[in-house]
C-alpha cells in the first residue's frame, strides 16, 4: 500500500500548481507514494483550516508538503497537531507574519476589487513571481516564462472571486511559528529563493540554528513560484527528504 503525501497550494493556486513537479517524483519514488492535492477550505482562519485538516487526514502521522500559503498552512496544522505530523516539506515561505510592504498590498488589493470587481490575475504581477533575469538567459526562457504566467493566469480565473476574497480576508494575519518550530520533532525541510522578497529568509536561518531537525536549503535567483519554476530541482530535494 502506497504512503500518502499531502500537497497543500499556495494563494490562488490549483492542481495544475504541480503539473511539472509530480510526472518527475512519479518517476522517481510514485511506486510508494500517493500524491494528494488539497484544496484549501473557504472562509477559514489558520486554525480553523488546521482542526478541517485534522479531520480530513485519514492516518495517524502524514507527510505533508506545501508551497506558499500552503507552506504556512502546511507548518500551522504541523505545530498544533503535532503528534500527527512525522514529514514536512515547505516550499517558499517563512512561517512567520508578513511582512508590512505585503500586508499593504493585500489590502490596497482587496480595496480595489471591492470597488471594481475581481479582474484575476494581472500578467505584471504574475511576472513578479518568477526571475525573469535567470529564465531569459536559459534557451526558450520567453517561451517558458511565458508558458508560466499563463498557468498562473488560469490558475487564479479557475478559483474566481470568492477564493480570491476568502485568501485575501482569512489568511493574511498569521502568528510568528517559530517558538513552536523550534521545538518540532518532524524531519522538515525549507526550500526557498534566496532572494525571493516574500520569504523572510534570515527568520530561516534562525530556525535552523535552534532546531537540527529544521533544514533549509536555499535556491539561487528570486523565484517564488519554485514549484513551477524549478521541478527538476524541487523534485530531487523532495526525493532525498522522503529517503532520509
Amino acid at each position: 500500500m502506497r504512503k500518502k503525501i499531502y500537497l497543500i497550494p499556495g494563494t490562488m493556486c490549483t492542481e495544475q500548481l504541480w503539473s511539472s513537479l509530480l510526472p518527475l517524483l512519479k518517476s522517481s519514488v510514485g511506486h510508494n507514494y500517493e500524491f494528494i492535492h488539497v484544496k484549501i477550505p473557504q472562509d477559514k482562519n489558520f486554525a480553523q483550516i488546521s482542526d478541517f485538516l485534522n479531520d480530513y487526514f485519514t492516518e495517524d502521522k502524514v507527510t505533508i508538503i506545501g508551497f506558499s500559503l500552503g507552506g504556512y498552512i502546511a507548518a500551522h496544522f504541523a505545530v498544533t497537531y503535532a503528534q500527527r505530523v512525522s514529514k514536512l516539506f515547505v516550499i517558499a515561505n517563512s512561517p512567520c507574519a508578513l511582512n508590512k510592504e505585503e500586508i499593504q498590498q493585500r489590502q490596497a488589493i482587496v480595496e480595489f476589487v471591492d470597488q471594481y470587481g475581481y479582474q484575476g490575475l494581472s500578467r505584471t504581477r504574475a511576472m513578479q513571481l518568477f526571475d525573469k533575469k535567470q529564465l531569459l538567459e536559459k534557451k526558450g526562457g520567453a517561451e517558458q516564462l511565458d508558458n508560466l504566467i499563463n498557468i498562473m493566469i488560469a490558475m487564479a480565473a479557475e478559483l474566481g472571486a470568492a477564493e480570491f476574497i476568502s485568501q485575501m480576508h482569512c489568511t493574511t494575519a498569521r502568528d510568528d511559528l517559530f517558538e513552536q518550530l523550534a521545538c518540532i520533532s518532524a524531519q522538515t525541510v525549507f526550500y526557498y529563493s534566496e532572494a525571493d522578497p516574500l520569504v523572510n529568509s534570515a527568520w530561516l536561518v534562525k530556525l535552523q540554528q535552534v532546531n537540527n531537525r529544521c533544514q533549509i536549503i536555499c535556491s539561487s535567483g528570486a523565484s517564488h513560484m519554485l514549484v513551477l519554476e524549478k521541478p527538476d530541482e524541487l523534485a530531487s530535494h523532495i526525493h532525498a527528504w522522503l529517503s532520509a
